[in-house]
């Protein structure tokens, strides 16, 4: 029937396979690499039990993928605000009813699910740029009105407001950063980004008179201390050299590296593989990137092209965020490494974005004004 076929994926034309292809292949070998560190990194006897709840998180995760691949653009947007609130409901829940988060480090981020510890706030990475990109492409006038503009900045610092009182400011960083690019992208007046600036700066100084980790994270980095976590990841960078020391016989992974399987993931992989092994993965993402924002310009409607663009940026910047704190560059912070760290919840997250974004991607619209007029930098001619 016409609804049943209206539901279904659009056949991808073959510029558009030659950008998603290649994109998603970077995603599956980034996935398998982070499989096979996150094994040969293992303590000795755990490696089993490693593998198990790697492949069940990337296996939720490409179901998560295949989900949101199959399931009506049109309709996901229309729940995509009452998503997003419940899960503003979900984590102004866990600071205020004791017992139902779950702390760790100091930060009451997570929630058990089973055997899965969950952080409700990741999953704004998928939800924010859906609902993003909703906001612009339904009306794409909104961009040049900047009391719609503002009020779309007080949307999203009400919903940053339960994430900074866990903390978790990676997560607000990583979704600010994405925000300000794709509206910059979409058209939005130079004048109004350059006001948001010294909004946040003001915001990160109550952060440094709020929470005293993160003035002392801030002091002990600008003052050239090296904290205990970037020391041990030098030394893993320093132990591989070129080629690295080979698969499972690093030392670094008996508790040397904390948070090893995780946000530090890379610094094992540079001491079992090497140069080689984090120039491969830092490759991978830069190919992704590329691929990516390919597929958002071939993109022959509003939404998928600003969604598309959005997914990428997202999975992109936090990538940046997670070599640039293992390197030492900026101060630690938590995050993981996309797609590679044994993450649950961030590989859900980021696989049910990128489902929901290579879907409207492939989308076509009906408005009689090529997209091309209305993003600037989108190729399609196509009526969108």
């Amino acid at each position: 029937s016409a609804m049943t076929q209206a539901h279904l994926p659009v056949k991808a034309t073959e510029a558009m396979k030659s950008a998603l292809l290649p994109m998603l292949g970077c995603v599956t070998l980034l996935a398998f690499m982070g499989l096979a560190a996150g094994v040969s990194a293992a303590p000795p006897g755990e490696a089993w039990a490693k593998m198990g709840i790697h492949c069940l998180h990337l296996a939720i995760g490409l179901g998560a993928f295949l989900v949101l691949f199959s399931a009506p653009v049109e309709g996901f947007r229309k729940i995509v605000p009452g998503l997003c609130f419940l899960v503003w409901l979900v984590l102004l829940g866990m600071k205020l009813i004791p017992g139902f988060g779950h702390e760790s480090h100091g930060a009451t981020r997570w929630v058990s699910v089973g055997p899965i510890l969950l952080q409700p706030s990741v999953f704004l990475q998928c939800l924010w740029p859906a609902l993003l990109a909703s906001w612009i492409s339904k009306d794409p006038l909104r961009m040049s009105q900047p009391r719609e503009l503002w009020r779309l900045m007080f949307l999203f610092a009400a919903l940053m407001l339960p994430v900074l009182l866990q903390p978790d400011f990676g997560s607000i960083l990583i979704l600010a950063g994405a925000t300000g690019m794709v509206l910059f992208f979409s058209g939005a007046p130079l004048n109004f980004l350059r006001q948001l600036i010294p909004l946040l700066l003001i915001a990160l100084v109550l952060m440094l008179f709020l929470f005293d980790h993160v003035d002392a994270r801030l002091a002990s980095f600008f003052g050239g201390e090296t904290g205990y976590q970037a020391q041990h990841a030098e030394e893993a960078f320093a132990a591989g050299g070129l080629t690295g020391v080979g698969p499972g016989l690093g030392v670094m992974k008996n508790g040397h590296v904390p948070e090893g399987d995780t946000d530090y993931i890379l610094a094992l992989i540079a001491e079992e593989w090497g140069l080689v092994g984090t120039g491969l993965v830092w490759a991978l993402f830069v190919c992704f990137t590329l691929f990516g924002l390919r597929a958002a310009r071939r993109a022959e409607c509003r939404y998928g092209a600003i969604l598309m663009a959005a997914a990428v940026l997202m999975v992109s910047m936090q990538a940046a965020l997670n070599m640039a704190v293992v390197t030492g560059l900026v101060p630690p912070k938590g995050l993981p490494l996309p797609f590679v760290s044994r993450g649950g919840s961030s590989i859900i997250s980021l696989s049910a974005l990128l489902g929901l974004a290579v879907r409207a991607a492939l989308e076509r619209r009906r408005s009689k004004v090529p997209v091309s007029e209305l993003i600037q930098w989108t190729e399609s001619n196509a009526l969108a």
